[in-house]
């Protein structure tokens, strides 16, 4: 089975050194809206500091299979 990596980035990039054995790429976007699912609920108000998050996920040859990004911006009134 292929090996994924599920890089985070909220200011710094947070590499995965363990990654996760998947069937396939598929599975990797998958487990993907996963993690960015769980930080946006994990950070809660924070993510309004941050604004910004980031899931890259490579294969175990370093290929970026895809990249999730979500930001936020809030009004001024």
């Amino acid at each position: 089975m292929p090996r994924y990596f599920f890089h985070t980035e909220n200011g710094r990039l947070i590499p995965d050194e363990d990654g996760q054995e998947l069937a396939d790429a598929d599975a990797a976007h998958a487990v993907a809206l996963d993690t960015m699912g769980e930080i946006l609920r994990y950070q809660g108000r924070a993510f309004w500091k941050t604004r910004q998050f980031r899931v890259i996920v490579t294969d175990d040859r370093q290929t970026e299979v895809v990249r999730l990004t979500t930001c936020a911006s809030q009004s001024s009134t």
